[in-house]
This record gives structure tokens, sequence and C-alpha cells, in this order.
């Protein structure tokens, strides 16, 4: 990428919400999804000068929403600094009410498009989201999410205007498209995850991904990478034996994360036998063929509760915008005029439009939403893998351990 377009999108990616903004590489024939990228484009973080917008006020969190998603969904972000990682994905740092973290950004196709980098299946936010709650199901009270949060949201282009977005934080640069231009040509959909800190991708998987050893001395380290392998088998993970989508907490290689999980549930897989032989079982798991030896009975308990009409429950409406106003519902199945919607797959709703795989628009209650969900098919194939891996983790012999 020449220095000119690395400019163009970066300059596009600044946001202008309440006061002064202050201004993983991807595998080569590969997807270009995010990489936390060992080294990023050295000459791609902004400093620009300070633009004033109008002040916003933030709302309060709802009662019970994680901390984590309310940051990622406020419309009172202030950007201080963006690095390029790859050609769709952008490390924001931002702050709210004094507070500084970091995030990933990496907006939606055009109209909805699953396509990226001409690869079909590689912008999949609705599997990234589904991930992440499939995440906190499986962790339950004793665990801790194996996906970090990601929202599906709307940023506003650097365009005038007097509609009712016009309090959604704002991009530099006019030249970005619009998602869905013909209903709204201010708005950029995207998702927004939160970055994950003192954390590292894997070289290789064993030895390092997974250890023996470590799991033998390491409760913390045991539950989190039992937990990812049988993650990864029940989501059908259609990139998993590529290091970079995964890291290790970088002091003591004691807690893992899955960070892309696009190419997931009914996303499209990408194994084309070009990943190392190193980590190949990742892109044979099954359940006789989880790696490690043994597994938590909490989560083996939370993978029983996973049937499909609570898999319908979870997944089958993820995320949810206002395409008018911008506004990201942060509750979707909790919000009045989708209740309706609650637990039904998205194609059979009749009247919405559908744009990719489970990306639809539709009027609802007098208002245009772009809704993003997992279909019937991708809901049973889940629950199927759920209960075929419990039902060998607790044959006889099983070997499930509870601390």
């Amino acid at each position: 990428m020449s220095g000119q377009v690395a400019a163009l999108i970066l300059a596009g990616l600044c946001l202008l919400p309440v006061g002064a903004c202050t201004q993983r590489s991807a595998r080569v024939g590969g997807p270009g999804a995010a990489r936390d990228a060992a080294a990023a484009d050295p000459g791609a973080a902004l400093a620009g000068t300070a633009k004033r917008a109008t002040a916003v006020v933030a709302s309060p969190e709802p009662s019970g929403q994680d901390p984590a998603l309310a940051d990622l969904l406020a419309d009172d972000l202030q950007l201080r600094a963006a690095t390029y990682v790859n050609p769709a994905v952008v490390r924001l740092e931002l702050e709210r009410q004094g507070r500084r973290w970091r995030a990933k950004w990496k907006a939606m196709g055009v109209g909805g498009s699953e396509l990226q980098e001409g690869l079909d299946g590689n912008n999949s936010p609705r599997c990234e989201v589904a991930a992440y709650r499939l995440s906190r199901l499986l962790a339950g009270e004793t665990g801790e999410p194996l996906v970090p949060p990601v929202v599906v949201r709307a940023l506003h282009r650097d365009v005038p205007c007097d509609r009712s977005c016009r309090h959604i934080p704002k991009l530099i640069g006019a030249d970005i498209p619009a998602t869905f231009p013909a209903i709204n040509d201010h708005l950029v959909l995207g998702a927004l995850t939160l970055w994950i800190e003192g954390a590292r991708p894997p070289q290789r998987l064993h030895g390092e991904l997974w250890s023996p050893e470590r799991f033998a001395a390491n409760r913390e380290y045991r539950r989190s990478v039992s937990d990812l392998f049988l993650f990864l088998y029940v989501i059908a993970h259609g990139d998993a034996n590529y290091g970079p989508n995964f890291l290790l907490r970088s002091a003591d290689l004691g807690r893992v994360y899955s960070i892309d999980n696009g190419r997931a549930f009914d996303g499209v897989p990408y194994y084309v036998g070009e990943g190392e032989p190193d980590w190949q079982p990742l892109a044979e798991l099954a359940p006789h063929k989880l790696i490690a030896p043994r597994f938590a009975a909490a989560t083996v308990a939370a993978l029983a509760q996973l049937t499909v009409p609570r898999l319908q429950q979870e997944l089958a409406l993820l995320a949810a915008v206002e395409l008018g106003s911008g506004r990201a519902v942060s509750e979707p199945q909790r919000e009045a005029a989708l209740s309706a919607m609650r637990g039904q797959p998205l194609e059979a709703i009749p009247g919405l439009v559908k744009h990719s795989r489970q990306t639809y628009t539709g009027r609802v209650g007098g208002q245009t939403f772009v809704l993003l969900g997992i279909g019937a098919p991708g809901i049973a194939q889940t629950a199927a893998r759920a209960q075929q891996a419990v039902a060998y983790l607790r044959r006889p012999g099983g070997r499930l351990f509870g601390d």
C-alpha cells in the first residue's frame, strides 16, 4: 500500500465527538482479518490538528451492562491517536470521561458485504459479536471470556449534518463510503473491539499456545486453554490454524484469547492447506481431538445449556443500529421496538431486506434498522456441536476438573 493511500485511510479515522481531536498484518494470500501485528506501520500514527464538534451529554449506562461495551457504544468518545494495522483495520486510542484505552476499528463492507480484499467472509462483524457472546456464556461466573468485548456501531462521515445522526462521533474524510448510502449517506458502520493489552500472538502451537507442563501447573491457564479448544470446535472456527488469531498474556503465558472469529458459525471457513503443520490440530478439532486432556466441569455444564432455543435467544439477533439517528442498540433483545423479533431467525421476519448472509435492513416501529444475526442453520449446527462435545466429555472415563 502506498503512503498516499495509507494516509487517506488514516485521515478518515479521526473521531470528532465532543471536543478537540488530536490526532495484525494480513496473511499473504489469506484473510485480511485483524491481527495483533507485532510491528504496525510506524508512519501510520496520526496526530492531527484539533477540530471542534458539538458537545453531547453522555447517557447513563443501562443497568447491568458490561462497562466495556458501554464505553465502546458511547457517543462521547474522543480519539487521541490512530495506527494502521492492515488495509482494513485501524488501532484507535480512545478517551471517554477521563479514561483512555485502545480499540480496533474495522468498517463493514458497503451494503453489508462480507467481502474484503477480494475474499468472501473476510469481514463478518456479526460472527465476531456472536463469538464474544458465546464466550461469555461459556465463562459463566467462574471463568473469563476468551473473546474481547466487541460491538457493531456507527461513526459519522465528515460531512455537514442537520439530521438526527449529527451527535454521532465523526470521521475526518468524506471520501470514506457510507455503509448503506441509500438509507443514510452520513454513516459508516463497523466493529469496534477492545484492544487486549499486555498480550502477544504465539509463534507456535506446541510448547507455547499449548503447553502440557503449564496445563498441569497453572490453574488459570488450564481453564483458559481448555476452554479455548472447546470454544473453537463449538463455533466451527474456520481459520484456527494460524497463530496471529490468538493472544497469550505476556507476563506469564497464563491466559489465552481468541481475537479473530469472523470465520465461524455460519461464516465462510478458510482452510486451504497453507497453514504451518504445527498449527494443523486446530483445523481438525472434534470431540475426540480437543488437544487438552481434561476440561472444566463448569464449562461443560455451560455447553449443555446451549440448546437450539437458548442459542436462538442469544444469537439470532446480535446487533442493531437505527440508521436514521445512528443509535447502536446496546441490547437488541431488550429493545422495545425489536422485542417481537427475539428468538426468531431474521430470514423468517417479513419485510426485511437481506444484504448479505445474515445482515438485513427494515423498518420496525417507524424506524429503519440494520440487523445482524446468525441464521437458523448456523444456530442448529452450533447447538449440535455443543451437545456432541458434552456427550463425549461426560462419557464414562471422561476427565473433567473442578478447580
